[in-house]
């Protein structure tokens, strides 16, 4: 169950991008919220609080939405954190904004700048996530994915939003989906909600 400080954040979101969608031509891209659904953060809530998550990492903030669902998962947990990277200031603002009212900044610490240079930084820290979620350039998302491998626990997941939806990604998660399960240490699906996720389980 979520607190209501949390539920009105979220909501908030919802709302926003509810109004982007319907008036498309109101608001920039560059100042869209580009959530994932709903459906699919409560579907990563419960995954999270069943597999016990502690260490995440999310490839893409925004405005905050998913890691608000991801740290609600992961708040009781003892040493939980969550590092998320997005390469857009006006994003880290509104998205510092979300978590102070919901009540969960210090549980995220956000890198701002390109994601690759950053990773690579994280793979010289030596840490080791229970979870990555992938929801940045499309384009990317191979090397994003082979870049972030090393860094995920055996036993750990990735999640990639927009495997599914908008159609115009799938010239790029077509090929992701294709070489995510060629990894002989890789078991993948893809789940049919909003959007579609390809999660994937690294089995060693």
């Amino acid at each position: 169950m979520l607190d209501p400080k949390t539920e009105n954040v979220l909501k908030r979101i919802e709302e926003q991008e509810k109004f982007e969608q319907e008036n498309p031509n109101e608001i920039p891209n560059s100042e869209k919220v580009l959530t994932i659904g709903r459906s699919t953060g409560i579907f990563y809530n419960i995954l999270l609080q069943s597999m016990n998550a502690k260490k995440i990492l999310e490839i893409g903030l925004s405005v905050g939405y998913s890691a608000i669902w991801f740290a609600n998962a992961i708040s009781k947990n003892a040493n939980a954190k969550i590092i998320t990277i997005e390469q857009d200031k006006n994003k880290i603002k509104r998205a510092k904004q979300n978590f102070e009212e919901a009540g969960i900044s210090d549980l995220i610490e956000i890198r701002h700048g390109d994601a690759l240079e950053i990773l690579l930084d994280i793979n010289n820290e030596a840490n080791l996530f229970d979870f990555v979620f992938i929801d940045a350039d499309k384009e990317r998302y191979i090397q994003y994915f082979d870049t972030i491998l090393p860094l995920v626990r055996s036993g750990g997941l990735i999640g990639a939003d927009n495997i599914l939806f908008p159609k115009r990604f799938q010239k790029f998660t077509n090929p992701y989906v294709k070489h995510v399960r060629a990894k002989q240490n890789i078991r993948s699906v893809t789940i049919p909600i909003d959007n579609g996720e390809e999660l994937s389980l690294k089995l060693w």
